[in-house]
């Protein structure tokens, strides 16, 4: 995902692809946030950003298509193409299954993750949401507590981290939409 204009702007393409490269922009551009605000020593938890930017991804494109029942086919499309390249470069590569069976098992607890994890996020987004002025405190401090392996900062330099945050996750609210949206001629 390039950035412009403060934008996030995917390539063209079906939207599954569009999805995929809209996930993996935010997780790099999470990534150098955390990275930014001291947090990059230890590795961040890469299966839990890229959840949390299909999370981001998904909630943007069914927002814009009014509902599931309108996304539905393209998001079972991306779905099946993160689990699998999620597996595929993170869990296959990493963990020697000594039969098919142990794979399968594997595979179900990865979907198993993704869909506990988008309930957690989306009640503390939503909850996020209807406050004022937008600070997804909640939203940050669910993710930071599955991705991160050290403590987040002390409180003055976790403040600047959630504002941070917060505008990125508007950010890339945004850019998803502007994405999703056809293009007027």
């Amino acid at each position: 995902m390039e950035t412009t204009g403060g934008t996030p702007q995917a390539p063209p393409g079906t939207e599954p692809e569009q999805m995929k490269s809209l996930t993996l922009g935010i997780v790099g551009d999470l990534g150098r946030l955390l990275k930014d605000h001291g947090l990059g020593r230890s590795p961040i938890k890469i299966i839990e950003a890229l959840i949390f930017g299909m999370f981001v991804v998904t909630e943007t494109f069914v927002s814009v298509k009014k509902g599931v029942d309108a996304a539905r086919e393209t998001l079972n499309l991306f779905h099946e193409d993160m689990v699998e390249y999620i597996f595929k470069e993170y869990i296959y590569k990493h963990q020697k299954a000594r039969d098919p069976e142990e794979l399968e098992a594997s595979f179900r607890q990865l979907s198993d993750l993704i869909n506990q994890r988008y309930q957690e996020y989306r009640q503390n987004f939503l909850e996020d949401y209807q406050e004022k002025p937008l600070r997804f405190h909640r939203t940050f401090a669910s993710l930071a507590g599955h991705l991160l392996q050290e403590p987040p900062p002390a409180e003055e330099e976790l403040d600047q981290l959630i504002s941070a945050f917060s505008a990125k996750l508007v950010q890339f609210w945004t850019g998803c939409r502007s994405s999703f949206q056809p293009a007027s001629g």
